[in-house]
């Protein structure tokens, strides 16, 4: 189905020095994220939020979600094994040599928003479900990079829409040639799976937002987005080979993190519509006991 598309990952070179290539990863990853940032700048507009504020800290929010993304990427490939290859800081830091974790950059932007947006005296649930249904957009044309790139790519399938993987690209449990031909072994396109389901999230999830904006608290969206997200991420870590995995189970870090975020999911929602399940309430209710009447 997607056999027949080759493009060079490069899309072009800058002349400076040597040559400065700009790749395809690049510029769609950057075109999805102008997508999610003007459905946001409209949507923050339109709950009566500060716009100015909005591209103030998506300044900061982006510049940290990919320095915590690729920290994350170095952290759980150290942790699996494979740590040898960053030798030096500009290997930890080089996100251009390949390698982030998008679940550890959306919890370390996060954490970076709610910090501007305290500091900055904002209301935290009015952004935060903002920022859900942009991430699903970026993330969901980011991920036609990895297509590129032949990378993101699951096990072998016999599947009609499995795709080739050239031998450069494969990874190394499958670069046995004679094992996996490169003329008839096909892998699951993960990428696909995960650029479906994030579409349909925020599909979904701006249909939902345009029904209930005003009828739902400000936070709902938002764990609504975490569920949806979270659970797919999970679910489709189990085709995701090149994932460090914790000893040897075939549970990945990426899973439990996953999994983590859409329990959070549930947790934002039941709290934001007061909600809490009585076993994390502080304050167990106590049987209220009748007053005794006066006898007169």
């Amino acid at each position: 189905m997607l056999d027949g598309i080759q493009i060079d990952p490069v899309a072009f070179t800058i002349p400076i020095g040597d040559g400065f290539p700009i790749y395809w990863y690049g510029i769609l990853v950057t075109l999805g994220i102008a997508i999610g940032v003007w459905w946001g700048a409209r949507e923050i507009a339109k709950r009566g939020q500060n716009v100015d504020e909005f591209f103030n800290g998506l300044i900061l929010v982006v510049f940290s979600g990919y320095l915590f993304a690729r920290l994350t990427y170095v952290t759980l490939e150290s942790f699996a094994g494979r740590g040898a290859q960053f030798q030096t800081f500009w290997d930890l830091i080089n996100i251009r040599s390949g390698g982030i974790n998008i679940l550890g950059g959306f919890i370390g932007a996060a954490v970076v928003g709610w910090l501007f947006i305290r500091w900055r005296k904002l209301d935290f649930w009015q952004y935060a479900d903002v920022a859900g249904p942009a991430v699903l957009i970026a993330q969901a044309i980011g991920r036609w990079g990895n297509f590129i790139n032949q990378e993101l790519y699951g096990p072998p399938t016999t599947r009609p829409w499995g795709i080739l993987i050239d031998a450069q690209h494969r990874l190394p449990q499958y670069a046995d040639l004679t094992q996996f031909p490169v003329e008839t072994t096909r892998f699951h396109p993960t990428f696909l799976y995960e650029s479906i389901w994030l579409l349909l999230g925020f599909i979904v999830l701006v249909f939902l937002n345009s029904r209930y904006r005003d009828k739902w608290r400000a936070g709902t969206l938002f764990g609504l987005f975490l569920i949806w997200w979270g659970a797919g991420r999970a679910v489709l870590e189990f085709f995701r080979p090149d994932q460090a995995t914790i000893g040897d189970s075939p549970i990945t870090y990426s899973f439990v993190l996953a999994l983590a975020l859409a329990i959070a999911g549930v947790w934002v929602v039941l709290t934001r519509n007061e909600r809490r399940p009585e076993v994390f309430s502080r304050r167990r209710r106590r049987p209220v006991k009748p007053k005794p009447r006066r006898q007169s």
